[in-house]
């Protein structure tokens, strides 16, 4: 019986050990809620206006009418006329742009809504992206700061449509299972 203990604490703790307690949004993007809008400004002179809106997010693009889209953990910046999407490149120290949309470009907002998750989605002519914001520590979506975002967009004037199924990354690839039947 006391081997059996023994075994099963050491599964346990080996399975256990696999556990991560860093939200991966949060070890891949890096976010200082304090320094963020110097440093954005820094490694994107060309934001125009002040930043109404900032903050960890995670992102979905795709082309219009599509419900799957490509994935990215990031930041954004939302000015009075554009919203900056941006990666952390831990190697340069800076951020790098995923998407930039000038809202005046927009055809529809439209916030999607799941259990406690939404989603802004912003619908172009040639393409849809959806964002949630994340919490500053990364690993939870705020939906409170989602929908900040989604009103301070439809406020400048951009058709609202009405809330779509939510975007969702492509499912991962799946193994494969062939039977070899081999006769005797």
């Amino acid at each position: 019986m006391r081997n059996l203990y023994a075994k099963l604490f050491i599964i346990g703790a080996v399975l256990l050990s696999g556990c991560s307690t860093t939200p991966l949004d949060k070890a891949t993007v890096y976010y200082d809620r304090t320094q963020f809008a110097a440093q954005v400004s820094k490694d994107f002179p060309d934001i125009g206006g002040p930043i109404v809106e900032h903050g960890r997010c995670s992102l979905l693009i795709s082309t219009p009418g599509s419900n799957t889209g490509s994935y990215h953990f990031c930041t954004f910046a939302l000015t009075p006329q554009k919203l900056y999407v941006q990666s952390w490149d831990a190697t340069a120290l800076k951020y790098k742009e995923i998407l930039r949309v000038d809202l005046s470009t927009l055809s529809q907002v439209a916030l999607a809504s799941r259990l406690r998750t939404n989603q802004v989605q912003l619908i172009e002519s040639r393409r849809q992206s959806a964002l949630s914001v994340m919490i500053d520590d990364g690993g939870y979506h705020d939906t409170e700061a989602t929908k900040r975002v989604y009103e301070i967009i439809k406020a400048r004037g951009v058709s609202v449509a009405e809330g779509k199924e939510m975007m969702r990354p492509p499912a991962p690839p799946s193994p494969m299972f062939i039977p070899v039947i081999v006769p005797r």
